[in-house]
């Protein structure tokens, strides 16, 4: 007992450590430094802002008191669920030698991408948090939901990275596909248009996404202030295990022939 204790304690400071020297490596060496964590949601809001309500004029729903309210809530954890599948994918391929060590926990380095992209999100939602107090929509005890949401999320996103990072070590297209793949689940997602411009038969589409899901849970954490629905609750539970099982299983069973492919 003492030992599994000891090992458990060893992965845990290794996924800190690789977590960390993830996050400052990201902004090493520039300008800025990790100041860059906190300028990026601003300039992602001044982009998609630009494009999607100024240019496209897509129209801000009831509720949010500006397009940047309701685009930031669904864009930032999309991002860090878009980074950590991603990069998920070529963690394997990317870090052959240690893959090729037998005793390293080569699960951590999928583990750690999903929740470097986390911390950064999470950096990005503080951001996020002053400007919607400074439009007087914030109320802290609705922000609790985001403790589920991120939970879930992170579990869903493992999930799915165990999956890519597996069939990318055997098939290196796979990596191209699983990039257009989420383009089309972006564009299928309520992010920068409003849920209400889908047409009323494709909406099995946005019950049918988890992410749609999640990105209602942080809309109404910050902004709309109501609960989420039960079915939307068992929904993102059920398919966030399911993937997590799902991605686990397959990359356990594979791992014995990981280093003889990267």
């Amino acid at each position: 007992m003492s030992s599994r204790k000891n090992g458990w304690a060893s992965q845990a400071f290794l996924l800190k450590e690789m977590v960390v020297r993830d996050v400052a490596s990201r902004f090493a060496g520039s300008g800025l430094g990790i100041l860059w964590a906190f300028a990026l949601p601003v300039l992602w809001m001044a982009v998609y802002t630009t494009v999607f309500s100024v240019i496209l004029r897509v129209p801000t729903p009831e509720g949010f008191a500006s397009f940047p309210e309701f685009l930031m809530a669904g864009l930032l954890p999309w991002i860090a669920i878009q980074e950590g599948i991603s990069r998920s994918a070529s963690a394997l391929t990317d870090n052959a030698s240690l893959v090729k060590k037998t005793v390293f926990p080569v699960e951590l380095l999928v583990l750690s991408v999903v929740l470097a992209a986390i911390v950064n999100e999470v950096i990005a939602l503080f951001v996020y948090a002053i400007y919607v107090g400074l439009v007087g929509h914030l109320s802290l005890p609705w922000l609790l939901l985001l403790i589920p949401a991120l939970l879930l999320q992170i579990t869903l996103t493992f999930g799915i990275g165990c999956i890519a990072a597996t069939l990318t070590a055997f098939m290196r297209d796979a990596v191209h596909v699983i990039g257009i793949l989420l383009t089309v689940v972006l564009y299928a997602t309520p992010i920068v248009y409003p849920a209400s411009l889908v047409p009323a038969r494709l909406r099995w589409i946005l019950a049918a996404n988890p992410v749609a899901h999640l990105v209602e849970w942080y809309r109404r954490a910050f902004t709309l202030h109501r609960a989420p629905e039960p079915s939307s609750i068992l929904f993102l539970v059920a398919v966030s295990g399911a993937s997590a099982f799902v991605g686990i299983t397959l990359f356990m069973r594979a791992r014995p022939h990981f280093a003889d492919v990267v």
